[in-house]
């Protein structure tokens, strides 16, 4: 019997075992509870179940970054890995470890480009995703666009991509806004953060190159929803491109 559930066996019912989950490959996975089969398999009355492994839930956020694009960055935009170089930036991870501790709240930094936005909210979502935390990444700037687009053309997808976003435990807006934002962008904002705005047992982690002053000038409704949900983080990011302003003179 695999799993955790000690429920008896017998030749009439027998439960087939799954064959380990090639299609999720190399994830880094090793699940000792399912033999990374994905299933806890068991009886009950005579009859064979089967259920998800906890694992499932790293294992799906696994493949939802390698899809997105951002698991190339996972590996190099973890906590270990940001090095604070004034008050600013070690104020940002202290609040980043904080929050993972914390009940279910939001997480907001604003800043400018290259300026350790998506470092430290990328490392967030790590450490969540290791603690079996069910996580979505959405690159605004793209997922916008298709989601847009989707409303006349393919409601079918935006229903279904929609309600993902609406209602995944942990959800990563990368860019909020990026590239501007027009009556179409706010709509779709406000849909996906109004309804999570409601659901207090989720978490939604935003980075920004808008403070709070520009959100509210695009909509104040959805400005004040951020700033509620994300009380005591609410963060800044220092100002300073990283990727052309190194934190100290470079010499040889």
């Amino acid at each position: 019997m695999i799993g955790t559930e000690k429920l008896p066996t017998t030749e009439t019912s027998p439960i087939e075992v799954k064959q380990p989950l090639a299609e999720y490959g190399l994830d880094g996975v090793d699940c000792p509870i399912c033999n990374n089969t994905g299933q806890i398999y068991y009886e009950k009355d005579g009859y064979p179940y089967s259920r998800d492994c906890e694992c499932m839930a790293k294992r799906r956020s696994i493949r939802e970054l390698n899809l997105s694009g951002l698991k190339s960055l996972s590996e190099i935009y973890t906590f270990d890995k940001y090095i604070p170089d004034n008050n600013l930036s070690a104020k940002l991870l202290e609040k980043a470890k904080e929050y993972i501790e914390d009940s279910p709240k939001w997480f907001f930094v604003s800043g400018r480009p290259g300026s350790g936005k998506t470092h430290i909210c990328t490392a967030i979502c790590l450490e969540l995703i290791n603690r079996g935390a069910r996580t979505t990444y959405m690159l605004w700037r793209d997922d916008s666009v298709k989601l847009k687009s989707a409303i006349a053309g393919d409601p079918e997808y935006y229903d279904k991509r929609i309600k993902q976003l609406k209602n995944v435990p942990v959800l990563y807006i990368d860019d909020l806004f990026k590239g501007g934002a027009n009556g179409a962008d706010i709509k779709l904002a406000f849909e996906l953060l109004n309804y999570r705005y409601n659901q207090t047992q989720t978490r939604t982690i935003i980075s920004t190159e808008l403070d709070f002053k520009a959100l509210r000038k695009i909509d104040d409704a959805l400005a004040s929803r951020i700033y509620k949900r994300s009380a005591g983080y609410c963060r800044r990011s220092p100002d300073r491109n990283y990727r052309i302003d190194p934190p100290c003179d470079i010499t040889n």
